[in-house]
């Protein structure tokens, strides 16, 4: 059996090294690129992020019930079967 790299039927041990230290290198260097992009992504992100939640505070208009009048009201809701049936227009449930 025999390798891609020989020497008068024997391996040559230190280019085979410096091949896998080449490619290695090129792998190093290659994760430190996409790093650095994914900071950049990232922070675009964020910025996107803030710009959102700045027009959706602006835009929204502001609370005006307590905490307390959310928790009254509880037990008033609809099931989430009920909410289904109203957006798609049926009555599931039996009478």
């Amino acid at each position: 059996m025999s390798t891609a790299i020989e020497t008068n039927g024997m391996p040559d041990l230190a280019a085979e090294c410096k091949k896998w230290e080449k490619q290695c290198a090129e792998l190093v260097e290659e994760r430190d690129n996409l790093r650095a992009e994914l900071g950049k992504v990232r922070s675009e992100r964020d910025q996107y992020l803030k710009s959102l939640y700045f027009y959706i505070r602006k835009e929204a208009p502001p609370l005006t019930f307590t905490k307390e009048e959310v928790f009254a009201h509880l037990d008033d809701k609809p099931t989430f079967q009920e909410l289904i049936d109203e957006l798609c227009g049926t009555d599931t449930q039996e009478k």
